[in-house]
């Protein structure tokens, strides 16, 4: 009989082991993170130099309205130019955040995260799981 209270004993131990172990996995849920897209973007390389060039062309560009006399003309010139520079950061920006976009998915298969978030759109979310320095630290050590 005992024999047989150690054989009930050791099932239940196990089966109370197998019970608790499902329940933890079943607890821990999604991996989830959230990044300020605005501190990457400020932070990442091809946004960086993109603005340093952006630089040089407005310097350009307003060489070349200094050299205009005629205010109605340079008014006119200067329009012209906001429009292209405008054109030019909004294909850019766009180009470069559906880049940063595919890094997101990138890290996320790396580091198994079920979702990631975009900051600026969330109501409140724990410094717990802000992932925007490690996901910079990525960007930056990523092949390009």
């Amino acid at each position: 009989m005992s024999k047989y209270f150690l054989y009930v004993l050791v099932s239940a131990f196990v089966v109370l082991a197998v019970i608790i172990g499902t329940a933890a996995d079943s607890k821990t849920g999604p991996k989830l993170g959230y990044i300020d897209p605005n501190k990457v973007l400020q932070n990442y390389d091809k946004w960086i130099n993109f603005q340093k060039q952006m630089q040089d062309e407005i310097a350009k560009y307003q060489a070349e309205l200094d050299k205009i006399k005629d205010q109605n003309q340079k008014q006119q010139k200067y329009l012209e130019y906001q429009q292209l520079i405008n054109n030019k950061i909004a294909q850019t920006q766009q180009q470069i955040e559906a880049e940063i976009l595919g890094k997101v998915k990138e890290y996320a298969e790396i580091m198994g995260y079920d979702f990631i978030f975009n900051s600026t759109t969330m109501a409140y979310g724990s410094q717990a799981y802000n992932i925007t320095d490690a996901f910079i630290k990525y960007l930056k050590t990523a092949k390009k």
